[in-house]
């Protein structure tokens, strides 16, 4: 056998051997079954969420909701709605003095910070300024469940002194 055949042979070999046991291209676009699938994040669904409430009029309202609640998890929608339905039997008075999807009225850029992630859970926290003063609100976000299609949807959230809003829902 000639030498430069056996180059070629030597380059072949290695050649499929890389390519053998180098990673996939791209796994988080894979599924199990092999199609291209698009792997979600969880900081994702909170800089949407957040995208969205500051283009808005931030109303803390049912209304308010309508574009956004596609990203919230049904617990969590659910406990929103029965609070807004709780609300309007009041003549409409909202208990709450700032907006919980901040922390604050007067809110003017966020900053989404790296997840911590276990699981099913994650817990994402953003950073918000007025200008002036700086502090965190943490959203709690879950894989979707109802429709096991693996994104992230958010659950609840926790302001600066550690309380969900999902209890303070409770308690109108």
């Amino acid at each position: 056998m000639s030498r430069q055949r056996r180059c070629a042979l030597v380059v072949l070999g290695a050649s499929l051997c890389v390519v053998a046991w180098a990673p996939q291209r791209a796994p988080a676009l894979r599924a199990a079954d092999g199609h291209a699938r698009y792997r979600d994040y969880p900081e994702r669904p909170v800089r949407e969420f957040l995208k969205l409430h500051f283009s808005g009029s931030r109303a803390f309202s049912a209304s308010g909701l309508d574009a956004k609640e596609r990203l919230l998890t049904r617990r969590f929608r659910s406990a929103l709605y029965r609070f807004f339905g709780s609300a309007a039997q009041r003549n409409g008075v909202l208990p709450l003095v700032v907006d919980p999807f901040t922390g604050s009225q007067g809110a003017t850029s966020f900053a989404v910070r790296d997840a911590k992630v276990r699981s099913e859970k994650a817990w994402v926290p953003v950073e918000f300024t007025d200008g002036t003063n700086r502090w965190t609100i943490t959203y709690l976000l879950r894989n979707d469940q109802e429709r096991n299609d693996d994104r992230w949807r958010i659950d609840d959230i926790q302001d600066v002194r550690g309380m969900l809003l999902s209890e303070i829902l409770k308690h109108p």
